[in-house]
């Protein structure tokens, strides 16, 4: 059976949040780093955030940060753990979502977007996980794909709002919709469109193929125009 499915935004944040949580092995410790698909993790996680769970966010025109944070999320048996104690290991997972996605050779790659003169979480957790071997989820939709990767620094003249840096993930399972239709429901999905207007603002077709096509369009039609984030006015 096929199926095509349309997904906006929302309803592909819904998804791979969804089947995150089939995917990740929540019997180890679990660092939820900020962002935007993360923060549908934790609501269908049925963790309560305070404001939107980002460091960053592109909004009112401009690349944008974030006023107020909640802690980090850590999760140890399933249950928040204080971030304080925490100095991640071999044994934990890191989850961090990306602000652009391509293709090399086929294979799905992602960067993310850093503010911070620092590097953010990208320096402070990203690279201490890769030296010690921790298991690196990079959650990341098709409304993010870019032709290429493109290298930029801070060091630029002006900026609508933030100076960013890109920066290129070397290691980690990059998790898309894709991973998300054949998780969920044993579909495997392939992009055939992108764009709308209104709702579907970035939102992204897909031509999925398997038995559960029918449980997938449902889950497009519950979730498609249910935005769970906090207002954008957590933004500079």
């Amino acid at each position: 059976m096929k199926a095509q499915i349309l997904l906006s935004v929302e309803g592909a944040k819904h998804l791979i949040a969804k089947a995150l949580i089939e995917y990740i092995d929540f019997s180890k410790r679990v660092y939820i780093a900020y962002g935007s698909t993360n923060n549908y993790l934790l609501y269908h996680l049925g963790i309560n955030t305070q404001s939107l769970y980002a460091a960053g966010c592109n909004v009112k025109g401009k690349f944008n940060v974030t006023l107020y944070r909640d802690k980090p999320v850590v999760l140890h048996d399933g249950k928040i753990s204080d971030i304080k104690d925490f100095d991640i290991n071999e044994n934990d997972v890191f989850i961090k979502g990306a602000n652009a996605l391509w293709y090399e050779n086929g294979k799905k790659c992602a960067a993310v977007a850093a503010a911070d003169p620092n590097g953010g979480t990208y320096g402070n957790f990203y690279v201490k996980a890769v030296c010690r071997g921790s298991d690196i989820i990079i959650p990341v939709g098709h409304e993010k794909l870019i032709p290429y990767f493109v290298e930029t620094s801070q060091n630029v003249d002006c900026a609508t709002g933030s100076k960013i840096a890109m920066l290129k993930f070397f290691k980690g399972s990059v998790f898309t919709e894709i991973e998300a239709f054949r998780i969920l429901f044993g579909l495997e999905a392939k992009v055939i469109l992108s764009g709308g207007l209104k709702e579907c603002k970035g939102a992204v077709g897909f031509l999925v193929e398997g038995e559960k096509t029918k449980e997938a369009v449902d889950f497009a039609e519950k979730y498609n125009n249910l935005n769970i984030l906090k207002n954008s006015d957590f933004c500079y």
